[in-house]
């Protein structure tokens, strides 16, 4: 009981350490999430709730933020010719399946934090080492974002990334909604802002992906992945965190990264688990 109460004050504290860098970000950019860089530094029932109201009228409009078009050929430049898993059930899987080093990001779609590692060192992942063949990136899973803690909307994106992840482009739909995401305190993640942005995923086919939306395994998928994050997190300084970083390679497994930190550091891990 003593282990648990713990786990429970250090999840509350990365939250409540989170939402004070929210309030500062939003202080200098409310208008604009997607430019946080500048500063520099229920599950399956809400599953097939998403699907029928995308079905319904999700698809007539999209998210309104500006420079969609930027995001969208930005996402596709980045991610051109790399290889996508069209298997979710581990995470979403970008990269060579033989690539020597796995990195693994525990995120959420909503979390502030999460965007800024995504637009930053993430960015400089791919281009650099997911690219080259050197490592593979994972996309998984776990909640630790207030806003959306008791209304769906967690899931809901959650099981919209997978369901674009079975037609191989769950790391465009992730990136796209990075760099597009709005504040965490505001209720923007509707079955409109989901279908937007599938359909700037190039190549997605929108009716298949609405069908997904309906399929539990990929709730499951989610519930899953949050379960293993809450465990790990036991043994983490900051707790259940995102995002969470694990790099592992030949050599083992370098220190868990929570929070933000520069590309230079996962650099060092990298080579020091290759």
């Amino acid at each position: 009981m003593p282990a648990m109460a713990s786990r429970a004050e250090q999840k509350a504290a990365a939250r409540a350490a989170r939402e004070a860098r929210q309030r500062e970000l939003s202080a200098a950019q409310a208008r604009r999430m997607r430019l946080i860089r500048l500063g520099g530094l229920v599950l399956a029932a809400a599953a097939v709730i998403v699907v029928i109201a995308v079905a319904v009228g999700g698809g007539n409009g999209g998210p309104k933020a500006v420079g969609s078009k930027t995001a969208q050929a930005k996402v596709a430049a980045l991610l051109k010719g790399i290889p996508q898993s069209s298997s979710v059930a581990g995470g979403i899987v970008l990269g060579k399946p033989n690539a020597p080093v796995t990195i693994t990001e525990y995120g959420d779609l909503v979390c502030p934090i999460c965007q800024e590692f995504a637009v930053g060192a993430e960015e400089q992942l791919i281009k650099n080492e997911v690219r080259s063949g050197k490592a593979k990136l994972i996309y998984r899973a776990d909640e630790t974002a207030s806003a959306t803690a008791n209304n769906g909307e967690f899931t809901a994106g959650q099981v919209a990334a997978r369901a674009a992840g079975l037609q191989k482009l769950g790391w465009n739909y992730i990136l796209t909604w990075y760099e597009e995401q709005q504040s965490e305190d505001t209720p923007y993640v509707t079955t409109s802002f989901l279908a937007g942005l599938a359909k700037q995923v190039p190549g997605l086919n929108f009716a298949k992906w609405q069908q997904q939306l309906a399929n539990p395994n990929l709730a499951g998928y989610v519930t899953v992945d949050g379960r293993t994050m809450n465990a790990l997190g036991s043994s983490l300084p900051q707790g259940d965190a995102t995002p969470t970083v694990l790099v592992k390679g030949p050599k083992g497994t370098a220190p868990a990264v929570q929070g933000l930190a520069p590309y230079s550091t996962f650099e060092t891990y990298i080579k020091g688990v290759s």
